[in-house]
Protein backbone atom coordinates (compact mmCIF):
# COMPACT_ATOMS: atom_id res chain seq x y z
CA UNK A 1 0.00 0.00 0.00
CA UNK A 2 1.35 3.23 -1.02
CA UNK A 3 2.12 5.80 1.92
CA UNK A 4 0.28 9.09 1.74
CA UNK A 5 1.95 12.17 1.39
CA UNK A 6 0.30 13.83 4.53
CA UNK A 7 1.64 10.38 6.90
CA UNK A 8 4.93 10.42 5.73
CA UNK A 9 5.25 14.17 6.72
CA UNK A 10 3.62 13.46 9.42
CA UNK A 11 6.27 10.34 10.55
CA UNK A 12 9.36 12.66 9.15
CA UNK A 13 8.86 15.08 11.66
CA UNK A 14 7.90 12.96 14.80
CA UNK A 15 11.25 11.55 14.15
CA UNK A 16 13.32 14.55 14.01
CA UNK A 17 11.47 15.62 16.86
CA UNK A 18 12.33 12.57 18.48
CA UNK A 19 16.13 12.94 17.24
CA UNK A 20 16.48 15.98 19.27
CA UNK A 21 15.46 14.20 22.66
CA UNK A 22 18.21 11.97 22.27
CA UNK A 23 21.63 12.82 24.01
CA UNK A 24 23.98 14.45 22.02
CA UNK A 25 26.46 10.89 22.06
CA UNK A 26 23.69 9.18 20.28
CA UNK A 27 22.96 11.91 17.61
CA UNK A 28 26.70 12.77 17.03
CA UNK A 29 29.75 10.43 18.73
CA UNK A 30 32.10 12.26 20.65
CA UNK A 31 35.62 12.58 20.12
CA UNK A 32 37.47 10.35 23.02
CA UNK A 33 40.44 11.77 24.68
CA UNK A 34 42.89 9.86 26.35
CA UNK A 35 44.80 11.13 29.83
CA UNK A 36 46.94 9.00 31.85
CA UNK A 37 48.25 9.80 35.13
CA UNK A 38 50.27 7.45 37.81
CA UNK A 39 48.30 8.36 41.15
CA UNK A 40 44.71 6.81 42.85
CA UNK A 41 41.55 7.37 42.16
CA UNK A 42 40.87 10.07 44.72
CA UNK A 43 44.29 11.40 44.28
CA UNK A 44 44.43 15.49 43.55
CA UNK A 45 45.26 14.56 40.21
CA UNK A 46 42.31 12.36 39.41
CA UNK A 47 40.28 15.63 40.53
CA UNK A 48 42.18 17.55 38.15
CA UNK A 49 41.70 15.71 35.17
CA UNK A 50 37.93 15.21 36.40
CA UNK A 51 37.19 18.91 36.54
CA UNK A 52 39.07 19.72 33.13
CA UNK A 53 37.21 16.78 31.43
CA UNK A 54 33.91 18.57 32.38
CA UNK A 55 35.03 22.28 31.26
CA UNK A 56 36.14 20.80 27.94
CA UNK A 57 32.82 18.88 27.55
CA UNK A 58 30.96 22.03 27.97
CA UNK A 59 33.79 24.49 25.66
CA UNK A 60 33.67 22.37 23.08
CA UNK A 61 29.67 21.22 23.19
CA UNK A 62 30.56 17.57 23.51
CA UNK A 63 32.78 17.59 20.66
CA UNK A 64 35.38 16.02 22.99
CA UNK A 65 35.22 13.30 25.81
CA UNK A 66 38.18 12.45 28.20
CA UNK A 67 38.75 8.82 28.79
CA UNK A 68 41.10 9.63 32.74
CA UNK A 69 42.97 6.57 33.32
CA UNK A 70 44.57 6.96 36.58
CA UNK A 71 46.92 4.09 38.48
CA UNK A 72 49.70 3.74 35.86
CA UNK A 73 46.70 2.28 33.83
CA UNK A 74 48.90 3.52 30.52
CA UNK A 75 51.98 2.92 31.78
CA UNK A 76 54.74 5.10 34.13
CA UNK A 77 55.20 8.71 33.80
CA UNK A 78 57.81 8.34 31.17
CA UNK A 79 56.35 5.60 29.46
CA UNK A 80 53.30 7.82 29.08
CA UNK A 81 55.87 10.36 27.60
CA UNK A 82 56.96 8.77 25.15
CA UNK A 83 53.61 7.72 24.02
CA UNK A 84 52.15 11.02 24.07
CA UNK A 85 55.00 12.16 22.09
CA UNK A 86 54.69 8.73 19.62
CA UNK A 87 50.92 10.25 19.30
CA UNK A 88 50.24 7.06 20.75
CA UNK A 89 48.33 8.72 23.70
CA UNK A 90 46.46 12.35 23.93
CA UNK A 91 47.77 13.97 26.86
CA UNK A 92 48.77 13.07 30.63
CA UNK A 93 50.00 14.45 33.95
CA UNK A 94 53.30 13.95 35.25
CA UNK A 95 55.66 15.53 37.42
CA UNK A 96 58.72 17.34 36.58
CA UNK A 97 61.55 15.00 37.08
CA UNK A 98 60.08 12.31 34.61
CA UNK A 99 60.57 14.83 32.14
CA UNK A 100 64.31 15.84 32.75
CA UNK A 101 65.49 13.81 30.26
CA UNK A 102 63.32 14.90 27.56
CA UNK A 103 63.14 18.58 28.70
CA UNK A 104 67.17 18.89 30.53
CA UNK A 105 66.80 22.13 31.78
CA UNK A 106 63.64 21.31 34.47
CA UNK A 107 66.59 19.99 36.22
CA UNK A 108 66.68 23.25 37.70
CA UNK A 109 63.23 22.40 39.49
CA UNK A 110 65.41 19.78 41.79
CA UNK A 111 67.47 22.17 43.46
CA UNK A 112 66.91 21.65 47.17
CA UNK A 113 64.95 24.37 49.25
CA UNK A 114 64.63 26.18 46.17
CA UNK A 115 60.76 27.49 47.20
CA UNK A 116 60.05 28.26 50.40
CA UNK A 117 56.47 27.34 50.55
CA UNK A 118 53.87 25.49 48.26
CA UNK A 119 51.93 29.21 48.11
CA UNK A 120 55.15 29.98 46.80
CA UNK A 121 56.36 27.83 44.31
CA UNK A 122 52.87 28.16 42.59
CA UNK A 123 53.24 31.53 42.39
CA UNK A 124 56.07 31.36 40.79
CA UNK A 125 54.77 29.13 38.53
CA UNK A 126 51.37 31.45 37.45
CA UNK A 127 53.76 33.91 36.29
CA UNK A 128 56.84 34.51 33.66
CA UNK A 129 58.68 31.18 34.93
CA UNK A 130 56.15 29.11 34.09
CA UNK A 131 55.70 30.46 30.71
CA UNK A 132 59.08 30.19 29.93
CA UNK A 133 59.31 26.79 30.81
CA UNK A 134 56.14 25.76 28.88
CA UNK A 135 57.67 27.17 25.73
CA UNK A 136 60.81 25.09 26.61
CA UNK A 137 58.29 21.84 26.76
CA UNK A 138 56.36 22.80 23.64
CA UNK A 139 59.74 23.30 21.54
CA UNK A 140 61.96 20.44 23.16
CA UNK A 141 59.29 18.13 24.17
CA UNK A 142 56.77 18.37 21.91
CA UNK A 143 54.34 18.55 24.57
CA UNK A 144 51.43 21.53 25.06
CA UNK A 145 51.50 22.87 28.62
CA UNK A 146 48.14 22.73 29.41
CA UNK A 147 48.41 24.44 33.05
CA UNK A 148 50.74 23.65 35.86
CA UNK A 149 49.57 21.82 38.84
CA UNK A 150 50.41 22.54 42.10
CA UNK A 151 53.52 22.08 43.05
CA UNK A 152 53.85 19.16 45.58
CA UNK A 153 55.89 19.53 48.97
CA UNK A 154 58.49 16.18 49.24
CA UNK A 155 59.47 15.72 53.05
CA UNK A 156 61.28 12.68 54.37
CA UNK A 157 59.29 9.84 56.29
CA UNK A 158 61.13 6.59 58.07
CA UNK A 159 60.16 3.34 59.30
CA UNK A 160 61.93 3.73 62.75
CA UNK A 161 64.00 6.26 63.09
CA UNK A 162 63.26 9.66 63.48
CA UNK A 163 65.00 12.59 62.04
CA UNK A 164 65.55 15.15 64.74
CA UNK A 165 68.95 16.96 63.21
CA UNK A 166 70.80 16.71 60.84
CA UNK A 167 72.98 14.71 62.51
CA UNK A 168 70.01 11.78 62.73
CA UNK A 169 70.34 11.13 58.63
CA UNK A 170 73.39 10.62 57.98
CA UNK A 171 74.11 7.29 56.17
CA UNK A 172 70.49 6.70 55.98
CA UNK A 173 69.04 4.78 53.19
CA UNK A 174 66.61 6.95 51.54
CA UNK A 175 64.28 6.08 48.15
CA UNK A 176 64.56 9.27 46.86
CA UNK A 177 63.52 10.24 43.02
CA UNK A 178 65.83 9.07 39.71
CA UNK A 179 66.72 12.45 39.05
CA UNK A 180 70.58 14.36 39.29
CA UNK A 181 69.41 17.07 41.85
CA UNK A 182 67.32 14.83 43.98
CA UNK A 183 70.70 12.55 44.25
CA UNK A 184 73.28 15.06 44.87
CA UNK A 185 71.01 16.67 47.57
CA UNK A 186 70.66 13.94 49.60
CA UNK A 187 74.31 13.03 49.28
CA UNK A 188 74.88 16.65 50.18
CA UNK A 189 72.72 15.90 53.30
CA UNK A 190 74.59 12.85 54.15
CA UNK A 191 72.14 9.96 53.30
CA UNK A 192 72.34 7.29 51.01
CA UNK A 193 70.01 8.29 48.62
CA UNK A 194 68.82 4.91 46.49
CA UNK A 195 66.73 5.81 43.49
CA UNK A 196 64.14 3.36 42.69
CA UNK A 197 61.00 2.60 41.05
CA UNK A 198 57.70 4.78 43.00
CA UNK A 199 56.04 1.54 42.51
CA UNK A 200 58.66 -0.86 44.28
CA UNK A 201 58.83 1.75 47.20
CA UNK A 202 56.51 0.05 49.77
CA UNK A 203 57.40 -3.64 49.03
CA UNK A 204 61.45 -1.91 49.76
CA UNK A 205 60.17 -0.06 53.31
CA UNK A 206 58.55 -3.79 54.33
CA UNK A 207 61.35 -5.58 53.71
CA UNK A 208 63.67 -2.79 55.16
CA UNK A 209 65.49 -2.65 51.93
CA UNK A 210 65.59 1.33 52.66
CA UNK A 211 64.86 3.09 55.80
CA UNK A 212 62.56 5.81 54.35
CA UNK A 213 61.53 7.79 51.29
CA UNK A 214 60.21 11.41 50.42
CA UNK A 215 56.59 12.41 49.41
CA UNK A 216 53.39 14.70 50.11
CA UNK A 217 51.54 14.04 53.01
CA UNK A 218 48.51 13.03 51.00
CA UNK A 219 50.08 10.84 48.87
CA UNK A 220 52.12 8.83 52.37
CA UNK A 221 48.17 8.05 53.13
CA UNK A 222 47.16 7.22 50.08
CA UNK A 223 49.91 4.71 49.29
CA UNK A 224 49.80 3.23 52.18
CA UNK A 225 53.19 4.04 53.87
CA UNK A 226 51.24 5.12 56.94
CA UNK A 227 51.06 1.17 57.57
CA UNK A 228 54.65 1.05 57.58
CA UNK A 229 56.15 4.16 58.77
CA UNK A 230 56.35 6.00 62.53
CA UNK A 231 57.93 8.92 61.62
CA UNK A 232 56.84 12.03 59.10
CA UNK A 233 59.44 15.12 58.93
CA UNK A 234 58.44 18.83 57.39
CA UNK A 235 61.81 18.97 55.40
CA UNK A 236 60.84 20.63 52.90
CA UNK A 237 63.44 19.60 50.59
CA UNK A 238 61.55 19.91 47.24
CA UNK A 239 58.81 21.58 45.52
CA UNK A 240 57.92 19.45 42.80
CA UNK A 241 56.05 21.01 39.97
CA UNK A 242 53.36 18.89 38.00
CA UNK A 243 52.09 19.84 34.16
CA UNK A 244 48.91 18.39 32.03
CA UNK A 245 49.88 18.40 28.64
CA UNK A 246 48.59 17.54 25.47
CA UNK A 247 50.83 15.95 22.47
CA UNK A 248 52.06 17.74 19.91
CA UNK A 249 49.81 15.13 17.64
CA UNK A 250 46.84 15.48 18.66
CA UNK A 251 46.88 19.31 19.36
CA UNK A 252 47.88 19.30 15.94
CA UNK A 253 44.71 17.66 15.19
CA UNK A 254 42.42 20.66 16.82
CA UNK A 255 40.68 23.53 14.93
CA UNK A 256 41.78 27.13 16.36
CA UNK A 257 37.99 26.84 18.20
CA UNK A 258 38.98 23.92 20.02
CA UNK A 259 42.34 24.62 20.86
CA UNK A 260 40.95 27.80 22.37
CA UNK A 261 38.58 25.72 24.21
CA UNK A 262 41.33 23.25 25.57
CA UNK A 263 43.23 26.12 26.81
CA UNK A 264 39.98 27.97 28.62
CA UNK A 265 39.52 24.61 30.38
CA UNK A 266 43.20 24.24 31.92
CA UNK A 267 42.67 28.02 33.10
CA UNK A 268 39.65 26.35 35.09
CA UNK A 269 40.86 23.04 36.08
CA UNK A 270 44.60 24.08 37.33
CA UNK A 271 43.30 26.65 40.07
CA UNK A 272 40.99 24.21 41.21
CA UNK A 273 44.11 21.33 41.38
CA UNK A 274 46.02 24.56 43.34
CA UNK A 275 42.91 23.70 46.12
CA UNK A 276 42.36 20.16 46.27
CA UNK A 277 46.02 20.11 46.70
CA UNK A 278 46.05 22.22 49.69
CA UNK A 279 43.05 20.60 51.14
CA UNK A 280 44.45 17.04 50.95
CA UNK A 281 47.88 18.44 52.39
CA UNK A 282 46.13 19.48 55.53
CA UNK A 283 43.92 16.92 55.95
CA UNK A 284 46.86 14.57 55.61
CA UNK A 285 48.94 16.37 58.42
CA UNK A 286 45.86 16.15 60.29
CA UNK A 287 45.19 12.41 59.72
CA UNK A 288 48.93 11.27 61.17
CA UNK A 289 48.16 11.74 65.08
CA UNK A 290 45.53 9.74 64.73
CA UNK A 291 47.13 7.25 63.14
CA UNK A 292 49.92 7.20 65.34
CA UNK A 293 52.52 8.83 63.04
CA UNK A 294 54.74 11.48 64.92
CA UNK A 295 55.15 14.98 62.99
CA UNK A 296 58.73 16.17 63.22
CA UNK A 297 59.77 19.58 62.30
CA UNK A 298 63.47 19.69 62.34
CA UNK A 299 65.21 23.08 62.72
CA UNK A 300 66.35 23.52 58.83
CA UNK A 301 69.38 25.54 58.95
CA UNK A 302 72.21 23.26 58.88
CA UNK A 303 70.21 21.50 56.08
CA UNK A 304 69.97 24.65 53.93
CA UNK A 305 73.84 24.96 54.71
CA UNK A 306 74.26 21.85 53.30
CA UNK A 307 72.63 21.82 50.42
CA UNK A 308 73.72 25.61 49.04
CA UNK A 309 75.82 24.96 46.46
CA UNK A 310 74.22 21.75 44.68
CA UNK A 311 72.85 23.81 42.03
CA UNK A 312 76.39 24.71 40.91
CA UNK A 313 76.84 21.47 39.67
CA UNK A 314 74.37 21.87 37.41
CA UNK A 315 73.97 25.93 36.37
CA UNK A 316 77.13 24.82 33.70
CA UNK A 317 76.26 22.04 32.60
CA UNK A 318 71.77 22.37 31.50
CA UNK A 319 70.83 24.70 28.92
CA UNK A 320 70.90 28.10 29.70
CA UNK A 321 71.08 26.85 33.33
CA UNK A 322 72.37 30.14 35.02
CA UNK A 323 70.03 32.55 33.62
CA UNK A 324 66.95 29.87 34.84
CA UNK A 325 67.78 29.16 37.73
CA UNK A 326 68.21 32.96 38.59
CA UNK A 327 64.97 33.72 36.62
CA UNK A 328 63.32 31.46 39.32
CA UNK A 329 65.08 33.00 42.28
CA UNK A 330 64.07 36.61 41.27
CA UNK A 331 60.67 35.47 40.94
CA UNK A 332 60.46 34.39 44.41
CA UNK A 333 60.17 37.66 45.47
Amino acid sequence: MTMTRRRMVRLTGAAAAAATLLPRAARAESTKVRIGHTLAPTSEYQKWCERFAEAVAKNTGGRYELQIYNTSQLGGEIQMIQAVRAGTQDMLITSQPALEATVKSLEVFSTPFLFDSIEQGNRVMAGKVGETFADIIAKEGGLISLGWGSVQERNIFTTSKPVRTLADLQGMKLRIIQSPGYVEAYRALGANPTPMAYGQLYLALKEKVVDGADTSPDQFFMDKFAELCKYYHLTHVHYLPAGMYAGKTFWDGLDPKMKDAFVAAGKVATPYNHEVYAADYKAGIAKMAGAGIEVIKPDLGDWKRATKDVYKKFEDVLPNGKQLYEMVVAARG
